[in-house]
């Protein structure tokens, strides 16, 4: 969220005048119109249900298991966040989230009014939010997404939170007027300026750009699931929506399968003609010709055609992609028996045999998830015999922040030290630039590890 001033004020002033008319549809009216279950009617105090401003049912399709994790974003006054705490019983957990300093103290009291046990609610906005990656169950919320200025950043947020096949269910206020944008690839991001904005007006999306957003956010079944009565304006429609989260090791082999299905290899930014750096970084580190060396995130780089050349005997290929190792199976020719090839996303990657040398050309700055990169270097390190060494590049602090269309981490040699964890030391830094087949340059970071 950016410009949220109006949004703060505009709700601050619901938490204190529940009764006051702004003008759409709430209270406990609003709930049963959304069919709202009986029961919690009958479980949540009334004074609660004074605060409903639902614009839809994010529950009626939802499927909330008993001692699950729930995050509600955008909790306001806690409706929903308390119908969450019914729903996952007192093993699990309801979380709710809201911009509103207001809101987030009339939902702690609620909570409290209600005597439940497992609801914590937090200030924030809905793009940095203070939970570990892949914590979560469930994320609902409730005529909340639209208010936020990029739609992009929450569902990322989203992503990272939810556990791999964790479930999104959500109601949101969406755009029907009669012009079509949703074919447009501008993103959402906007500034949330306009005086319809706090009034879900300015902020919604035609449905189809919401589920293009959800998509490359990284959810399948990405479905608008039904429309409510709820309006906003003469332009403007309360609807569902529910997505399931693809884990990110099978988000990546689908990524990268079909950008080595689709494109020329040699023309792609990343691609070296002559991995130069790399070659001389192996050779400094002076292991035999029949050590054993492992290209984690291969692609298909001409490094291992250089490493055969120079006469290396032992030399293990590992991608995500199975097309990218086809294709430097077909390019060694006769000379592809030399080398073994393991098609595995590097969270899995699980190896008996202990190598002298890892290479990692730029898988590392990928993995956007804390957990991710502690378990990369968990792999790294099962991996690697004593003493070995394992050379890794990533995208400069002023480097690219993205490649191939994903996100990624740039770092430094402060950066990289904060990572490190204790039985690797980092012997080695510098910073090269790469001329890419595009003509352009893009800085990165080179880094030499040593496993004690």
């Amino acid at each position: 969220m950016t410009d949220v001033k109006q949004i703060i004020e505009l709700y601050s002033e619901l938490a204190d005048k529940p009764e006051k008319d702004f003008g759409w549809e709430k209270g406990i009216v609003n709930a049963k119109a959304h069919n709202y279950s009986k029961e919690w009617f009958e479980k949540l105090p009334p004074r609660v249900w004074d605060y409903c401003a639902a614009v839809g049912n994010p529950f009626e399709q939802a499927d909330i298991k008993e001692g699950s994790t729930v995050v509600d974003l955008g909790c306001g006054a806690g409706v929903d966040l308390l119908v969450s705490a019914l729903l996952v019983g007192e093993n699990g957990k309801a979380i709710g989230v809201d911009i509103t300093p207001k809101m987030v103290k009339k939902a702690k009291e609620h909570a409290a009014l209600t005597g439940f046990l497992n609801v914590d609610v937090l200030e924030s906005s809905f793009d940095d939010i203070d939970l570990e990656d892949e914590f979560v169950d469930v994320v609902i919320s409730n005529g909340a997404i639209n208010l936020t200025s990029c739609k992009e950043s929450v569902f990322a947020e989203i992503y990272r939170i939810l556990k791999p096949n964790g479930k999104i269910y959500f109601a949101d206020m969406i755009d029907i007027s009669a012009n079509d944008d949703s074919c447009s690839d501008e993103n959402s991001c906007r500034a949330s300026e306009s005086e319809d904005w706090a009034n879900c007006v300015a902020g919604t999306l035609k449905k189809e750009k919401l589920i293009d957003i959800i998509s490359k956010a990284g959810f399948r079944n990405v479905e608008c699931t039904g429309l409510t009565h709820y309006k906003t304006s003469d332009t403007t429609c309360g609807a569902t929506f529910k997505a399931t989260k693809i884990a990110s090791d099978e988000l990546r082999e689908v990524h990268w399968d079909n950008i080595f299905k689709t494109k020329d290899y040699t023309q792609v930014l990343w691609h070296q003609n002559s991995p130069d750096m790399s070659l001389d970084l192996i050779k400094k580190s002076n292991i035999g010709k029949k050590s054993s060396i492992i290209d984690v995130g291969c692609g298909a780089s001409y490094l291992v055609d250089k490493l055969v050349e120079d006469g290396y005997k032992d030399i293990t290929l590992l991608d995500t992609s199975a097309t990218s190792l086809e294709i430097v199976k077909e390019r060694l020719g006769s000379h592809a028996d030399i080398t073994k090839y393991i098609c595995s996303d590097i969270m899995n990657f699980d190896s008996s045999k202990k190598f002298n040398l890892w290479h990692d050309r730029a898988v590392f700055h990928f993995l956007v998830l804390k957990k991710e990169r502690a378990k990369y270097f968990e792999v790294l390190q099962n991996s690697l015999q004593s003493g070995a060494i394992a050379i890794l590049n990533t995208f400069a602090t002023d480097g690219p922040i993205q490649c191939a269309g994903l996100d990624i981490v740039q770092y430094d040699k402060e950066k990289m030290l904060q990572e490190l964890p204790s039985g690797l030391e980092l012997i080695e830094y510098d910073e090269y630039i790469h001329h890419t087949p595009k003509n352009t340059d893009q800085k990165y970071s080179c880094f030499v590890i040593k496993k004690a």
